[in-house]
């Protein structure tokens, strides 16, 4: 597996070689840089760890660092510090409750059978006031709705032989348009602050920055209503209509309001 070059002479990453691509770790360290910054965070959990990238970065920076992943062999190279535990994270989290000032999930979600069930654990193990970094591919750029439009689909249809031969989750099995990762998101109690993405795609701004005005103007048209019904001022943002290749957001978990009786 290739890499962006000058990824491997970033000091923090001897030893875990970051399988997301180097834009989406140098913005979600931006992102974090401050919160790190002000001591709002002292636990993470990284889920899944895959080499562990993530999770080493976050450990060099002093904090507590978890890492839940079914498959630790690809981490074994990463810094002895993180807490390794095996778990599948399709499933219930081998974590406590309220546990975590921040959980990180980059390039996961896409891969698993059941994202609710996965939004139920992480929102179970963050503590309120808590901090989600998420990541996942943008198939809500322009580009992608393009696709879209002529193909009928956002991503190929997986031969049910590779998916025996190579197990559930080796592929994007569950692509999510980021009207479903906000929906997922405020159904858990986490509140969005933030849509980012990887990197500028200037081929897909300049070719296609007329369709985008179109979709743009059609937005901003519509009446109030229906602008918070189908959250048109995110569709319409730069991060996602003229988005790169992954949609980052970034999240603060909120305190459950008490049932009525």
């Amino acid at each position: 597996m290739s890499f962006a070059p000058g990824i491997a002479r970033d000091p923090w990453m001897k030893g875990a070689v970051p399988r997301a691509r180097a834009e989406i770790h140098r913005v979600v360290r931006k992102i974090l840089e401050p919160l790190l910054s002000q001591g709002l965070i002292t636990r993470a959990l990284d889920a899944p760890l895959g080499p562990g990238a993530m999770a080493q970065w976050l450990v060099q920076r002093g904090l507590e660092v978890w890492g839940v992943d079914r498959d630790l062999a690809q981490s074994d190279e990463a810094d002895p510090r993180i807490i390794r535990v095996n778990g599948d994270v399709n499933e219930a989290l081998p974590c406590p409750d309220a546990f975590f000032d921040l959980v990180v999930s980059l390039e996961g979600i896409e891969h698993l059978e059941n994202p609710f069930q996965f939004f139920r654990e992480v929102a179970r193990v963050t503590r309120p006031g808590g901090w989600l970094v998420l990541s996942t591919p943008n198939i809500c750029n322009l580009e992608e709705r393009l696709n879209f439009l002529f193909r009928g689909c956002f991503y190929r249809v997986i031969p049910r032989e590779e998916r025996e031969r190579y197990g559930s989750g080796f592929d994007h099995q569950n692509l999510l348009t980021f009207a479903e990762i906000k929906q997922l998101l405020l159904w858990h109690h986490f509140q969005p602050l933030g849509w980012y993405r990887d990197a500028q795609k200037w081929r897909q701004l300049f070719w296609l920055w007329p369709i985008g005005l179109g979709v743009w103007l059609y937005g901003v048209c519509q009446p109030a209503a229906r602008k918070e019904k189908y959250a048109l001022w995110d569709s319409l943002s730069g991060p996602i209509l003229f988005g790169g290749n992954t949609l980052i957001v970034l999240a603060r978990r909120q305190q459950p309001k008490a049932q009525s009786q």
